[in-house]
């Protein structure tokens, strides 16, 4: 028989197996990985990690999945934290878990947030991995988000 397990124990042992890798990566001296490693560690991610969507979207709208912090922030951020050895393994993928969402947005809100903000592949100065809300770069944007109640 299959162990039932949630989505979020499930999410939580994906963000485990994934800093066990960077963690193994860091010990080996090699620190390259593909952005989308995500969407191969959680399959579909985004029955795991979706959030909602922009009040923007409808429809009729041409929407994107769009990861609320950077996959490659994600990925940076987890391998300071390793190289810095102060938090657990445990530490750093509960801090995964809590920036890992998806959310969907118009493609001209991702135009803006990508090219007229910046934040393609970063997020806003100042942020932090430890301390930072998940969802700064929208608030900034004036993107409004609407969580889907039953991914709460």
């Amino acid at each position: 028989m299959m162990p039932d397990f949630t989505r979020d124990e499930i999410l939580l042992r994906a963000c485990k197996a994934l800093v066990y890798n960077f963690a193994n990566q860091v010990k080996e001296g090699r620190d390259v990985v593909h952005t989308r490693i995500f969407n191969y560690f959680l399959h579909p991610e985004d029955r795991y990690v979706y959030y909602g969507a922009s009040a923007s979207v409808t429809g009729k709208t041409k929407n994107h999945p769009e990861n609320a912090v950077p996959c490659a922030v994600l990925i940076d951020e987890c391998f300071r934290l390793l190289k810095d050895g102060d938090l657990s393994h445990d530490q750093v993928a509960r801090l995964l878990k809590k920036h890992w969402k998806i959310v969907k947005i118009t493609k001209e809100e991702s135009r803006k947030l990508d090219f007229e903000l910046g934040y393609k592949s970063k997020m806003p100065e100042g942020w932090s991995f430890e301390e930072g809300d998940t969802f700064e770069r929208f608030k900034l944007g004036k993107i409004e988000l609407i969580p889907e109640t039953s991914s709460l």
